[in-house]
């Protein structure tokens, strides 16, 4: 047996970039991977009285970072660092994006800027035990970090496998820090449904009779950023009277505070929403509200465990009690506190319970698990039609999960696998309209929205896929190298031939069935979440289509051109669907650009034409028109259109504006003060790396953040189009690969 060598990934403090400091509601083709070597290679790093880099810096690299912290002329690379406080540094402006929340309701999320990316690392590294210290204060709190995360993987042929072909040294060693969570490991729960799940859920409910659900309102929009230092000091009356005899400049609290304000435009109402160490800044608050809770509670001869049970995930609180006195003693003492520390209970989200705890989202669950399971699961493939029992079919997909689990390896087909496969009668088959109204029937039974199980049943679905199409597979694939060998006699070899070209007819058949199950599904909630749910179904879809076997070094076609060209087609025209149904604003656009990534990925037979996406955009005019009619869009849907529209001629006239309302932007802003805008200097970095930019558009661009030697322009350019990528992966997307470092982020679902 082959081993599998146990290998340990390098530490380098500069891995927080990859989970800690970005959204997780992002287009995947933007990520931190190639800033994080730009950081790395460069030896850039922060500290309390400078920031350094290496002094092989290169002259393009380093005039990139003279941009971003606003170096001095007189500073050269050859000195290595450039003296700058923390009181010595401006704050900045984050590049603020919305995304949809509720019907009408937007959530505000934030990139911040790449200078504050670099001090986030500096942070971390200086005050990693004094996070995880004051995060593990509280016996109620289910997702806290809980140490530094260590990495580990098999060095082994799957390993391989999955990084893919590639012959760079440096981008297999990167590739490693793909799929990172975060810098921390956290205890209990990554998912706030695996607590449910969880004998801590099970136990509480055999002990107690009833269940008080409640969170706080507009939690991180709410915090005052000072409390950090209030709780990191002993709580608000103890700061108070020590703080003229403390150097607060210098303690934990005081730094985190001056950080978040500082990244968010020295404001003190309210933090960052959407990256990681957010929500560690609000766990240290609320670590000390729980734990301040618990004594005050214990001191009314009150116990936790005994007289009641509390837990909190993130800013969601499950209290578990039997006596309506400790319930009632227990929220005041929260109501309280919370308010002190400028935090409130949302009444809309405080709901009860009395054992059993079953909501009707449980049962609307149960019911989506079922329907799949009937409907869409290996279950659906294996039932022969009009043949098998319930009974029967249960039992054979015992059989079918023991033998299906994994992909088999075919290493030539004899004629009796050959004739196995003929004659086996199994049978695939989904009618939308049907599991449609029943997924209506499930939402009206139990009084849901669409929003309450969607992105459950979502996953589900894309599970149910994954798992069908490798049971479909294992005699798809025996009948398609059958028939590549040419070794079986004529009759098995025209049976085998008319066989698959049967089941081929079939998957088509259901798969167009499953993509309208699933825009449907989506066309009632579209949010970024259940976008990315859907893109998760069709790359599962995209890539057993475009993927052939290979037979002994010989390439067997696995489906035919007409059968890709159907659902690719299909994939199209819902996409196209989407576009035209949905309304573009400010506050839609991630929702709906997220699907031109996965457009682009079927090829140019299947992109949209100029005119379809500049309806979709509200371009009503000649596009050499008045530019001022041109819609708003936030840096990322530049990104993302800009990514779609590459090279492709079709689209020159629509990037050539696109462009030009970008170089725009910077026009709006005094040219002394542009650095501070996250977004300029975000945008202005990806747009001179970007291979779809004319250089005339760069140069331009460079004048614009103060880069007017020619020189230096020269030496800026060269630089990028050796390093290709600084936040955004204009080409060789594998969206496989970059979806599973995205799921492995989702901290709710």
């Amino acid at each position: 047996m082959a081993k599998h060598r146990k290998i340990k990934l390098r530490y380098k403090k500069e891995r927080v970039l990859f989970a800690d400091v970005l959204p997780y509601e992002l287009p995947f083709i933007f990520t931190n991977r190639y800033f994080y070597r730009f950081l790395v290679k460069n030896e850039i790093w922060i500290d309390d009285k400078s920031l350094h880099w290496g002094k092989q810096i290169s002259t393009g690299a380093f005039l990139l970072l003279k941009v971003i912290f606003k170096i001095p002329d007189n500073i050269k690379t050859q000195d290595g660092f450039y003296a700058m406080s923390p009181k010595d540094r401006p704050s900045t402006i984050p590049n603020q994006y919305k995304i949809q929340h509720k019907p009408n309701q937007a959530r505000v999320l934030s990139v911040i800027h790449p200078a504050n990316q670099i001090e986030i690392v500096s942070f971390y590294e200086k005050y990693k035990s004094l996070i995880l210290f004051y995060c593990n204060q509280s016996n109620f709190s289910l997702r806290h970090p809980n140490k530094v995360a260590c990495y580990f993987y098999y060095k082994d042929k799957l390993h391989k496998e999955l990084l893919g072909k590639k012959g760079d040294k440096l981008e297999l060693f990167f590739n490693e820090y793909e799929n990172l969570k975060s810098f921390f490991s956290y205890n209990k729960y990554s998912n706030i449904h695996k607590f449910y799940e969880d004998y801590r859920y099970q136990r509480a409910e055999k002990k107690f009779t009833n269940l008080l659900k409640f969170d706080l309102q507009s939690c991180f929009d709410s915090i005052y950023t000072h409390t950090i230092s209030w709780v990191t000091n002993g709580g608000k009356d103890n700061y108070k009277v020590h703080y003229p005899y403390k150097n607060s400049d210098d303690a934990f609290g005081s730094k985190f505070d001056t950080m978040m304000q500082k990244m968010n435009f020295n404001e003190t109402n309210g933090i960052i929403i959407g990256p990681e160490f957010s929500r560690i800044f609000a766990e240290v608050i609320l670590q000390y509200i729980d734990k301040t809770v618990e004594v005050r509670a214990k001191a009314k001869k009150l116990n936790n465990k005994v007289d009641y049970e509390c837990y909190r995930y993130v800013d969601d609180y499950f209290l578990f009690y039997n006596n309506p006195e400790a319930r009632n003693e227990i929220m005041l003492l929260f109501t309280n506190l919370l308010k002190e520390y400028k935090l409130t209970i949302s009444d809309a989200k405080t709901i009860e319970f009395v054992r059993p705890f079953v909501t009707d989202i449980t049962r609307a669950k149960l019911r989506v698990d079922a329907l799949i399971h009937e409907k869409l699961s290996k279950k659906a493939y294996i039932h022969e039609k009009n043949s098998v029992t319930a009974d029967e079919t249960l039992d054979i997909v015992k059989d079918v999960d023991e033998t299906y689990t994994e992909e088999i390896d075919v290493i030539s087909v004899s004629e009796e696998k050959a004739q196995e496969c003929i004659e086996r009668t199994n049978y695939i088959s989904l009618h939308a309209n049907d599991c449609n109204a029943e997924f209506k029937t499930i939402i009206k039974n139990y009084g849901l929205k669409y929003k309450d199980i969607l992105n459950y049943t979502l996953v589900g679905i894309s599970s149910a896929t994954e798992r069908l199409l490798k049971c479909f597979d294992k005699d798809f694939k025996v009948l398609s190298v059958a028939i590549a060998e040419e070794k079986l006699s004529a009759n098995v070899l025209n049976a085998c031939q008319h066989k698959k070209r049967k089941q081929e007819q079939m998957l088509v058949n259901y798969l167009v069935e499953l993509l309208d199950v699933v825009f449907f599904l989506y066309s009632n909630n579209k949010r970024v979440n259940t976008t990315l749910k859907v893109i998760t179904i069709l790359n599962i879809i995209v890539l057993y289509l475009k993927k052939n076997y290979e037979q002994k070094g010989t390439i067997v076609c696995r489906f035919s051109d007409n059968a890709r060209a159907v659902i690719f087609k299909k994939i199209q025209d819902e996409i196209n669907l989407v576009l035209q149904s949905a309304s573009f604003n400010e506050d839609t656009q991630m929702e709906t650009l997220y699907f031109l990534i996965m457009l682009k990925e079927l090829g140019t037979n299947y992109q949209l034409d100029a005119s379809t996406l500049n309806h979709y955009l509200g371009v009503k005019f000649d596009i050499d028109e008045n530019l001022d009619k041109y819609p708003s869009l936030g840096v990322l849907s530049i990104i993302v259109l800009l990514y779609y529209y590459g090279n492709r001629p079709c689209y020159d006239k629509s990037k050539g504006i696109l462009i030009a309302k970008a170089l725009e932007r910077y026009d709006t802003i005094p040219i002394d003060n542009r650095w501070k805008h996250a977004d300029l200097m975000i945008l202005g970095i990806d747009l001179l790396a970007c291979p779809f930019v004319e250089e005339t558009a760069k140069r331009t661009l460079m004048k614009k953040i103060k880069i007017t030697d020619n020189k230096e322009q020269d030496a800026v350019l060269a630089y990028l189009k050796k390093k290709k990528y600084m936040f955004t992966k204009w080409t060789g997307v594998d969206i496989n690969k970059e979806l599973s470092a995205k799921v492995s982020q989702e901290v709710y679902s």
